[in-house]
């Protein structure tokens, strides 16, 4: 399916925040999907997604949270108005169709996603992958979101959509607990969730480099399709 693909930024309060923005080319409108990168910013992969999302028949923004041109130097600078504010501009974009939102979040990206589906009780539909979901370590590193340090996945009860996670069995990086905890609190809380754990593989398995792993990158990647056209089609 042919694209269109653009840069962009969306108005937080008094800020700009940069995003790539990524559509099949036609009128729509379009489920759309926001694209949450991890600790090492915006990078190209991150683009990428959006253009292999948005030939699937998606509207994507992967929105520059930190790092890069954006406003805030880090994550511990990011506001929940950064978050809403991108998630409202999105639904007020003509190509999309507002009520069938979802995201889909890498590694420290895959538990903001996380934790925007429990702002954003309007998201249809969240994938985490190789998500940093804990506290402390993980999202304690926002302190302007409401989080309960005593219950770090307190907020997970504020979810109303179906989650897919992937992660790796070595992940070096963030611990696969992060995914299988995150498990014991949909349950707890009774929210959907369906996991793939990669026996053997790394973190960033989707990335070119090192931690590359074909495999759990092409099965990840069509589960990952098939579950966001499942809930947003």
């Amino acid at each position: 399916m042919p694209v269109v693909e653009k840069s962009t930024s969306y108005r937080a309060d008094d800020l700009e925040i940069p995003c790539f923005f990524c559509a099949p080319a036609g009128e729509g409108p379009y489920p759309a999907v926001i694209v949450l990168h991890g600790s090492d910013g915006f990078k190209p992969n991150h683009a990428q997604i959006a253009r292999s999302l948005a030939r699937e028949g998606f509207v994507a923004i992967a929105p520059t949270w930190f790092g890069g041109k954006s406003p805030r130097s880090h994550w511990d600078g990011l506001h929940p108005v950064d978050i809403t504010a991108g998630f409202a501009w999105l639904e007020r974009q003509p190509a999309v169709a507002a009520q069938r939102v979802g995201m889909i979040g890498f590694s420290r990206g895959g538990g903001l996603a996380l934790t925007v589906g429990a702002l954003m009780p309007q998201t249809q539909a969240i994938v985490s992958y190789f998500g940093l979901t804990s506290w402390p370590g993980g999202l304690e590193e926002f302190p302007h979101l409401a989080l309960n340090a005593s219950d770090p996945y307190d907020f997970v009860r504020q979810i109303s959509c179906p989650i897919l996670s992937f992660h790796g069995e070595k992940d070096t990086v963030v611990s696969m607990e992060d995914t299988l905890n995150l498990d014991t609190a949909c349950r707890k809380y009774g929210v959907r969730h369906n996991y793939v754990i990669y026996p053997g593989v790394n973190h960033s398995f989707v990335w070119p480099g090192d931690k590359y792993h074909r495999h759990a990158h092409e099965d990840s990647w069509q589960k990952t399709v098939s579950f966001l056209k499942k809930h947003l089609f």
